[in-house]
């Protein structure tokens, strides 16, 4: 009844946000009180902790950090000579952004480091070359995914060790780890190549006809501090995962976070004086943190109440043999849209994956992947990390609550798609 109950807010918290243009945050805030106070017990003090403050300072600092970027004009000229650069051949930009961003993810850092640092400036060359933002943030979520298992990228790492920890052998686990990789990287370029077409990325247009200014002093300084920010996340994971175990750059590497490191490009930019603060603070959209933190508490209303949890034993206790793929990944993306993909889902689901291929005759990758592209799918909902980051980087009001409601419907389409692949045998 609780979960039921729950379920029900979010939806109702979505339809009166979207008909009364009301910030569904608000809402979802005013939603976790009643729910956790009157059917929980929960104290307002332990409820107040429920907001995800880890999300809250993800975008807060990000968007700050770029906020300097975009101030002085840096992002839109990177922008404008992007798509000059491109200007013979403007159908293959998402092409190339969809490459910049497996290439990114593949090498080290991972999906996080493409949502955090990539989301603004493919969304600022959606802007400038009227590409539908939806498809901007495809190529994102969708890149950022398609390779984040790579065996020396922070994806792939953390699903071996969560296989291992699920009984797999140590080769095992690697080699069900490779076929996560080719798995996602096969249906996310799907994914991407499908949106390309129906949202007519091939009409995407060269805007810039005459060569852009050349970068002035300030810009040119905050070129090098995001270069070297970047570095900062990048360099230090992959070379860390490129060495023999135990290597010195290891506790280096589990150290860096790219909030933090956000958090010290802001530091950087103000000594360098290449913005002004009040000016990078105001593109901080906290009209956007409102509405995620809000949703998140209501989330985290929903993870205290045993929802993940209900899932989880449902799964296990309730389906027959035939309907086990299906069901696995209908539960892996609803608790995905509950919780973390890597930190969550996996970790739960992943450890009764052998007696449900064994009762079911089913093959461990084509459960494996279920789960992990049913719940990765999630990653398009705006009340994810790379959802709500490709929201952030839309700077146009009216484009951000299109893309919003657009960004629902994204992972409902994605789930159908892999059952169906599934149902033909072309997963796993």
């Amino acid at each position: 009844m609780l979960t039921i109950t729950i379920i029900l807010a979010i939806l109702v918290c979505i339809g009166i946000g979207y008909w009364l243009n009301i910030n569904i945050g608000l809402l979802a805030i005013s939603a976790a009180y009643l729910i956790a106070t009157v059917m929980m017990g929960v104290s307002v003090k332990e409820l107040i902790t429920y907001w995800p403050i880890n999300l809250f300072f993800i975008i807060f600092a990000v968007t700050f950090f770029f906020g300097f970027v975009i101030a002085n004009g840096t992002m839109e000229k990177i922008a404008r000579n992007t798509v000059y650069l491109s200007r013979g051949m403007p159908s293959l930009i998402p092409f190339a952004l969809y490459g910049l961003v497996i290439l990114i993810s593949a090498i080290g850092p991972g999906h996080y480091a493409v949502f955090v640092f990539l989301s603004p400036l493919v969304m600022s060359v959606a802007s400038r070359t009227g590409m539908s933002r939806l498809l901007g943030a495809i190529i994102v979520v969708s890149g950022g995914m398609a390779t984040t298992f790579t065996s020396i990228s922070l994806g792939g790492r953390v699903t071996q060790g969560i296989l291992e920890n699920a009984g797999y052998d140590a080769v095992t686990a690697a080699d069900y780890t490779h076929a996560l990789f080719v798995d996602s990287f096969l249906f996310q370029t799907l994914v991407f190549l499908i949106a390309y077409v129906l949202l007519k990325g091939y009409r995407t247009q060269s805007l810039e006809t005459e060569r852009p200014e050349p970068f002035d002093r300030h810009q040119r300084r905050t070129l090098w501090l995001v270069l070297f920010i970047v570095s900062l996340i990048i360099v230090p994971s992959t070379l860390s995962a490129l060495l023999p175990a135990g290597n010195m750059l290891a506790p280096v590497a589990r150290l860096v976070d790219p909030t933090f490191i956000s958090i010290i490009g802001v530091v950087l930019a103000l000594i360098l004086r290449i913005g002004d603060e009040k000016a990078a603070m105001a593109k901080v959209p906290w009209s956007i943190i409102i509405l995620l933190c809000g949703m998140g508490m209501l989330i985290s209303v929903a993870v205290k109440a045993g929802t993940v949890g209900a899932l989880s034993q449902w799964l296990a206790e309730n389906v027959s043999a035939g309907a086990v793929p299906y069901a696995t990944g209908v539960a892996a993306s609803l608790m995905s849209f509950f919780s973390s993909t890597l930190g969550v889902v996996m970790p739960t689901l992943f450890p009764i994956v052998p007696n449900l291929a064994t009762e079911s005759a089913l093959s461990h990758t084509v459960l494996l992947s279920t789960i992990v592209l049913c719940s990765s799918l999630t990653g398009f909902s705006p009340f994810s990390s790379g959802g709500a980051l490709a929201l952030a980087g839309v700077q146009e009001e009216a484009e951000r609550e299109k893309l919003f409601y657009r960004l629902l419907l994204v992972p409902l389409c994605g789930v159908a798609g892999v059952l169906v692949l599934v149902f033909l045998g072309l997963i796993g």
